[in-house]
């Protein structure tokens, strides 16, 4: 049968002695992560489903299991995780999946997939929540903006304010766009100095030039 590279992630950080305790009780090859906190391990079985389940069987009362989690994409390009639930909480998605008709990995997935589709948007609604703020409660209304006018990061929505921060740090640029193409950059101080600079100098020697 074929070998199939299982994950096994921890609640806990295992020593030698546990890691060895379970080598010799599953059979298994494996390997430590260096922090401890995972196990690579090889599994003989038909697919990646039954791998799994043997993980289960041969180590549930051996490790501090947390998830399993292939390590490689199967045929359809996904990879497959195992979570243990309480059985009042497996009780609970049977009866859901019944009450959907779907099969319980069916009704899991697609609550899975739904609720990231959910943070997704939540993260765009902030995200449009900050600008909006940006835009309209920090740019004092209708009044024109001058070079000299600042803005306290404090003010901005934490979000915002980290992604100022971020900028700040590493020096790169937020471009904002709309069908048109670029309307206008978010970049951080030190590069606007370097600009400022660079265009100083220019005009200098230009002015030397015509000397």
């Amino acid at each position: 049968m074929p070998l199939h590279a299982i994950e096994i992630i921890l609640t806990r950080t295992v020593s030698g002695v546990e890691l060895k305790t379970a080598r010799q009780v599953s059979g298994m090859p494996m390997a430590s992560s260096h922090d401890g906190k995972s196990i690579a391990v090889l599994v003989s079985a038909q697919d990646e489903e039954h791998a799994i389940k043997k993980v289960w069987r041969r180590l549930e009362d051996s490790l501090p299991i947390d998830v399993l989690c292939t390590l490689f994409p199967g045929p359809d390009g996904m990879l497959r995780m195992s979570i243990p639930f309480a059985p009042a909480v497996r009780k609970r998605m049977r009866s859901c999946a019944r009450a959907a008709g779907k099969s319980t990995e069916e009704f899991l997935s697609g609550a899975i997939r739904d609720a990231l589709a959910r943070d997704r948007a939540t993260e765009a609604g902030r995200q449009d929540c900050a600008l909006n703020f940006l835009l309209h409660k920090c740019a004092w209304g209708d009044t024109s903006l001058s070079v000299t006018d600042r803005i306290a990061v404090s003010r901005l929505p934490l979000s915002l304010e980290n992604l100022v921060r971020r900028i700040s740090i590493s020096g790169t640029r937020v471009t904002f766009t709309d069908e048109s193409g670029p309307l206008a950059s978010l970049l951080s101080e030190r590069e606007l100095t370097e600009i400022e600079n660079t265009l100083a100098d220019k005009q200098h020697h230009g002015d030397d030039a015509h000397r």
